[in-house]
Order: structure tokens, then C-alpha cells, then sequence
């Protein structure tokens, strides 16, 4: 959790960072642009931009990372507040993470298909489902695999 939530963090906090004047905060939002460069085609049309600044990875990309954040905060809740073995779900898991993926997956061909331009805001809230199932996921199975 600790991972997603700074990553979520410096996604946020990247512009800001790279237009301060302080040398080592530079090369911290250099080092998350690299890094959002390999995960994120980064078009900047296709990005959100803080103070003119564009984010290091793109709307989707944006919505994706911080709703796993929350996904993991609430997964960690869950799992401490539940007694069930995680496994017994295992297809209900899987149905959860392959209808969160629905909206996401309809925005791409849709757009591939030249029937619809997404909004940024479109585009990140598309994929928000997927994020917090991701990220809920991720938590939980952490969560278990700590208690064995």
C-alpha cells in the first residue's frame, strides 16, 4: 500500500516538483517521469496538466494509479475486518477485476475504433473501477500471504 500511495503521490506532486527551485526535488520529478514513461505513452493531449505542467502519465493512466491507491486503503480495512480465506472467492475475484475492466476496455475500442473521442476526465474515471478492484485485489492478497 505504502508503494501505491507514494506513486500516486509523486504522480500528483510531479509538476509542482519539477518547477520548484530546489535542485534535488528536480531530479526526484525527473526520475517519476522516467518512470511514467515506462509504464505510459505520456501524449500530452491525452494527459492532465497541473500549472500548465503535464503529469507524468496520462489521464487513464492517472485515474488508474489513484483509485488503486484507495483500492488498497479499503482492501487493508476489509481484509483486517474479515475471517473468510481470500482463495474460497477466487472466481468471485476474478468476475469483480473482469467487470471492473469493462469500462475501460470499451473506452480504448471505442476510441480505436474512431466511434468516440474520451474526455481526459472520461478517460480516468473509466478506468477508476479497475484501479480500486486492482488495487483492493493486491491489498487483500498481501493481507492473507502476512498472516501465514
Amino acid at each position: 500500500m505504502s508503494a501505491a500511495l507514494l506513486w500516486s503521490g509523486l504522480i500528483l506532486a510531479a509538476p509542482w516538483i519539477a518547477t520548484s527551485p530546489d535542485r534535488i526535488p528536480s531530479h526526484l520529478a525527473a526520475g517519476t517521469y522516467v518512470v511514467g514513461a515506462a509504464v505510459c505513452h505520456q501524449r500530452p493531449e491525452r494527459s492532465f496538466h497541473i500549472s500548465s505542467v503535464r503529469l507524468p502519465v496520462c489521464a487513464r493512466c492517472t485515474g488508474l494509479y489513484l483509485s488503486a491507491a484507495l483500492g488498497a486503503i479499503a482492501g487493508l480495512a476489509w481484509a483486517g475486518s474479515r475471517e473468510k480465506h481470500p482463495r474460497r472467492n477466487q472466481r468471485d475475484w476474478r468476475s469483480w477485476l473482469a467487470a471492473a475492466a469493462v469500462p475501460t476496455a470499451l473506452t480504448l475500442v471505442l476510441e480505436w475504433l474512431g466511434l468516440w473521442a474520451p474526455s481526459n476526465a472520461a478517460r480516468a474515471l473509466a478506468a477508476a473501477p479497475l484501479g480500486v478492484v486492482g488495487g483492493l485485489l493486491v491489498a487483500v492478497g498481501l493481507s492473507f500471504r502476512s498472516k501465514l
